[in-house]
């Protein structure tokens, strides 16, 4: 069963000059939500709850006194103020209140703060801080209420040691060593008398404080063993790391290996390319008209065909007037007058379409011109081939490029020289790792063979010891504290190491369902020291300052739901402001997971952080909804009013 917040009275306590609110606890549904607007009071609500549990450590005796609600007139000031919290856990009430009441002192004026109030189910305790902090640890305060514009906070205070001392409070784990210290502390005083007891030899003596020394060297080797495992573990994380890289790489290795082949056989296109254009070139300038080589043979032709025709002409014309000459036909017959006319007519005819004999003498020289440009310039015959063979070598070598850019997409950010690099690497860690394989041996071979002598001296010791009835009796008690002290150890060492994989599995769980890029990352790897690292897909660990303020809130919120989630010490979550950081996906997967957890949640936000839309995603989980509102008749003040209307 959970720790519930049931109710809260604000007396004079900031803006709130007299407030009563009153959650409706049901046992499915656990989210409360109270809106309002950004300086109306919400952050003075929460700072109100961790005042009545911790006093001073939340708000000094120098600065108390601003916190005593104002009205209109600053010369009203209240002169008392109070908090007071109602708790529900396994069917039991706790009631707590603090009031700290003003007192004037001719024109100055300091606050007095009294010891808080402590009732367990109506029965007052005497003894009110142990009661509070057994119920709600101070050292895990920042690990309930939630303030999402401190974000930053969150995901450095788990490197402090305070934080550390915290998050093993809330596992339990300071009880198993103050139970350790005690079996240690018994264990001494033992020996000690031991060491005194009447009787006791010198022989004795020295073999008890040969025993001590041979323990402490094997404590010592433990703790170095256990030093060497942890750094074989790291190692091994890198190691495996490296590999895992070594191998993407080393699937990508043909494709450098294309990449190179590519380019070689390009630059060997390219210079055929750059050949065959300087030949073009040289051709072009020593060719008059190359390229209008064709038009120049059409031009020979037509004239060619002109001559042709003027000889035809003239011939003809000459064979008429002879005919004319003679008066007679071709075939004996004397030609009339029609056929004499016919004649001269077509003589006239072919008469006015020739040319006269210059004109058609200088176009027999220009053709025969033209006819030697033809045969000075054959050598050019196979210059269109030239220009083919220049466009598919271009081709060829664009088509070169656009496979060797596609190629070098698929190996982004891989070279021979990272290649080389990675390769470096895998080999560091393999040696880091045999290296710590071998001291590990080593050391567990020196701790076995202290063990065997430490075995036989105790042996020794407890022969001496049964010398006479009081050491004897003394070295028994001796052996049963050692015994339980090996006890209590193992069971540290157990119960740390079981709570931190808890915490590990469910922070990674809770991480991937509210992380905005799931696919990138395999979960939350948590240090001994409780430090917060991601690890990717690809093997890379980490560190959140380099994660943006929004994946730093998921982080934040991840962890302190998981701790929430792993211990029995599941107490209230109030979370302030929880969304400023977050975009829309971030705001949604969160909102989603609220549900889940088992602790009640309760929400200060504003509009903004909690539209219509994501609202609608808690209402079926929600019981209660509240506002803040300034009053009317004193702007300072708030109220704050169940919505009705959700």
């Amino acid at each position: 069963m959970t720790l519930r917040l049931k109710q809260i009275r604000l007396t004079n306590w900031k803006c709130y000059p007299s407030q009563n609110i009153t959650f409706n606890l049901h046992p499915d549904r656990k989210i409360q939500i109270i809106f309002g607007n950004n300086g109306h009071g919400k952050t003075s609500l929460m700072t109100a709850i961790l005042w009545c549990l911790y006093g001073g450590d939340i708000v000094s005796k120098e600065t108390l006194k601003t916190y005593f609600y104002r009205g209109k007139d600053d010369s009203s000031q209240a002169i008392e103020m109070q908090v007071e919290l109602n708790f529900t856990k396994k069917e039991k009430n706790y009631f707590i209140s603090r009031t700290a009441k003003l007192k004037v002192n001719g024109s100055t004026s300091y606050p007095s703060v009294e010891e808080a109030l402590f009732y367990e189910d109506g029965t007052m305790r005497s003894n009110p801080r142990e009661y509070i902090e057994a119920l709600l640890p101070k050292s895990i305060r920042d690990f309930f209420c939630f303030d999402g514009l401190k974000i930053e906070q969150y995901t450095q205070i788990t490197q402090t040691k305070e934080a550390k001392e915290a998050i093993e409070k809330v596992l339990g784990i300071p009880e198993l060593r103050n139970l350790r210290d005690d079996t240690e502390k018994a264990l001494q005083e033992l020996e000690k008398r031991l060491n005194k007891a009447e009787g006791t030899s010198q022989t004795f003596k020295d073999k008890m404080q040969q025993l001590r020394e041979l323990e402490e060297e094997l404590d010592l080797k433990k703790g170095q063993l256990k030093t060497a495992k942890d750094e074989e573990k790291n190692a091994k994380i890198i190691h495996h790391d490296a590999q895992e890289k070594a191998s993407q790489i080393e699937s990508l290795r043909e494709k450098l290996e294309e990449i190179h082949d590519l380019e070689k056989k390009r630059i060997g296109l390219q210079t055929q390319l750059n050949n065959l254009q300087k030949s073009i070139d040289s051709w072009l300038k020593k060719a008059a008209i190359p390229l209008l080589i064709n038009f120049v043979q059409e031009m020979a032709d037509d004239l060619q065909v002109t001559s042709l025709k003027s000889t035809y002409k003239t011939n003809s014309t000459e064979v008429l007037k002879a005919i004319l000459d003679d008066e007679s036909c071709l075939c004996g017959r004397c030609l009339d007058q029609n056929s004499r006319n016919f004649i001269l007519q077509r003589i006239a005819e072919l008469e006015s379409l020739e040319v006269d004999n210059a004109t058609r003498i200088e176009k027999d020289q220009l053709r025969i011109y033209l006819q030697g440009i033809i045969r000075d310039n054959a050598k050019f015959s196979n210059y269109s081939q030239l220009l083919l063979q220049r466009d598919r070598l271009e081709e060829e070598i664009e088509e070169i490029n656009q496979h060797i850019k596609q190629l070098k997409q698929e190996t982004t950010g891989i070279n021979q020289e990272s290649a080389n690099e990675i390769w470096r690497t895998v080999g560091e860690w393999e040696r880091k790792v045999k290296e710590s394989e071998e001291r590990i041996e080593r050391l567990q071979k020196e701790i076995e063979i202290k063990e065997k002598q430490l075995e036989n001296l105790r042996k020794e010791v407890e022969i001496l010891a049964s010398e006479n009835q009081t050491t004897l009796m003394l070295s028994n008690q001796v052996k049963m504290a050692r015994g339980l002290k090996n006890a209590t150890n193992e069971l540290i060492e157990w119960h740390i190491d079981n709570s931190q994989k808890m915490i590990n599995q469910v922070t990674s769980d809770r991480y991937l369902q509210v992380t905005n890029k799931p696919e990138e990352y395999r979960g939350v790897e948590i240090t001994p020291e409780y430090t917060l690292g991601i690890r990717t897909i690809t093997g890379k660990l980490l560190n959140p300052d380099v994660l943006s303020a929004g994946e730093k809130e998921a982080l934040a919120f991840a962890f302190i739901t998981g701790l929430n989630q792993t211990t029995d010490a599941c107490v209230p979550l109030i979370m302030d402001t929880p969304f400023g950081h977050l975009d829309e996906e971030h705001r949604k997967n969160i909102i989603n997971s609220l549900p889940n957890l088992h602790s009640q949640v309760i929400i200060l936000a504003t509009d903004r952080d909690l539209p219509d839309p994501l609202l609608n995603l808690l209402l079926p989980h929600t019981t209660d909804i509240f506002k803040i509102h300034r009053l009317a008749a004193d702007e300072d003040a708030s109220v704050i009013e169940v919505m009705e209307n959700y």
